[in-house]
């Protein structure tokens, strides 16, 4: 098929093409980088998650010495301060709705800290006030058990178009509890607790409701970048190699 064909160098045809093989080749890249990083998440959260509840005081100690403790379970002691509650706009099930994250007092925290933050579940809209839910409100000395999580960070296109500060309602929209901390006024450290809702008898907030199974479609996504990258180079062989046709001359 490439007989007769000669190849033509397109300055800016040829510059285009390197500018969009790069693009596609480092999403290509990119994806294969997510797989191995969600890859290594679903097996630390089947590896964890059925495991005895350590102190949170101990995750924490281990977090900050550079272990991977997200999703590992937790328990810690104290007294819901309800007055500090905050709310994160989310979804569950296709609801819409609130996940009610409330500091827990304690002296034990571990951490030189005395309140933190638990993620206590999910409320619908209408029950996302405070004053809707006044039954669910878990009062005394009582113990948390969950899963430990790592505050939330935007990057990218996620913070251009979500934000990380609070919506309009008082609403916030990332998960961040030094942000919630520090618009209390009180402290509290980075690390939340997902609650099992074993300690709310009441509807809602309902506990529980951490997401445990992860979509892993990232080689499909790599492959799928590959293959542009390699019809790219397709259709500037295509465009750099015209046909070759000779011209006939008729002598009357």
């Amino acid at each position: 098929m490439l007989s007769g064909r000669r190849f033509r160098f397109l300055p800016v045809l040829t510059g285009c093409a390197l500018i969009g093989l790069g693009v596609l080749v480092s999403l290509g890249v990119w994806q294969l980088k997510r797989l191995e990083w969600k890859r290594g998440l679903i097996a630390q959260v089947e590896a964890g998650v059925d495991a005895a509840p350590i102190a949170y005081a101990e995750a924490v100690a281990r977090a900050e010495a550079g272990e991977a403790m997200d999703y590992a379970p937790v328990e810690i002691k104290g007294v819901y301060a309800h007055d500090h509650e905050v709310r994160v706009f989310g979804a569950h099930d296709g609801a819409p709705g609130v996940f009610v994250f409330t500091p827990i007092e304690t002296s034990a925290s571990g951490a030189g800290e005395q309140f933190v933050f638990v993620n206590r579940g999910f409320a619908p809209q209408a029950f996302a006030l405070r004053e809707s839910r006044a039954d669910g409100e878990a009062p005394g000395n009582i113990t948390v058990r969950g899963l430990f999580r790592s505050p939330e960070h935007l990057t990218g296109i996620s913070r251009w178009v979500r934000g990380d500060a609070q919506a309009q309602g008082g609403l916030w929209l990332v998960r961040d509890p030094a942000r919630f901390a520090a618009a209390s006024g009180i402290a509290a450290p980075g690390y939340y607790i997902d609650s099992d809702g074993a300690e709310n008898a009441a509807a809602w907030p309902r506990g529980g409701a951490t997401r445990l199974e992860f979509s892993n479609r990232h080689l499909e996504y790599a492959l799928t970048w590959f293959g542009l990258a390699g019809a790219l180079i397709a259709v500037w062989l295509i465009f750099s190699l015209p046909v070759h046709t000779k011209s006939n001359n008729f002598k009357k």
